[in-house]
């Protein structure tokens, strides 16, 4: 279960890292290795970020709660810091979640972190195992899937969001 940002619970977990960086406001500059836009997750919309930058793939914890899906707990808690200093901290994952990208069905394990202005984060652990290549000029993102399957995405050109990225 995610704990509120710069709070930690005593689990006896072992605590691996992570980092956020907010970087702007405004619109994503062309040249960002990001690309934002719609998918589907169990039916449901959700506003996508695809960022190379991140290490992980993780759902909004507002979003996950309307989900009718049970998270697991990790067996160690993910420390994300932010640039203010403040910590965020999770042991929750809602594993194998149903999504559907260009028509095609996919599945994805995301950590479930209280983030904003997304409901999902697509980091490289998703990306590289979907051999995943962006075109952050065109917002397009090429996959090509372990049995052959390909197809494109294409992200919301005028997508803007705050920037932020994941180590």
């Amino acid at each position: 279960m995610a704990a509120g940002p710069s709070q930690r619970r005593d689990t006896g977990k072992g605590i691996a890292k992570g980092r956020i960086f907010v970087l702007a406001q405004t619109g994503v500059p062309e040249s960002t290795s990001v690309v934002g836009g719609t998918l589907y997750i169990y039916g449901y919309s959700a506003r996508l970020l695809m960022d190379s930058g991140a290490s992980h793939s993780f759902i909004s914890a507002r979003f996950a709660s309307c989900l009718d899906v049970t998270p697991d707990c990790m067996s160690y808690i993910l420390d994300v810091s932010t640039p203010t200093g403040t910590s965020m901290y999770t042991d929750s994952v809602n594993r194998s979640c149903e999504m559907s990208m260009a028509g095609i069905p996919l599945y994805a394990d995301l950590i479930v972190l209280p983030i904003r202005n997304f409901d999902v984060i697509l980091g490289m652990d998703w990306l590289s195992a979907h051999r995943a290549r962006m075109d952050c000029y065109h917002k397009t993102v090429d996959f090509c899937l372990p049995d052959g399957t390909t197809f494109q995405f294409k992200g919301d050109k005028g997508f803007s969001t705050p920037i932020i990225s994941f180590i």
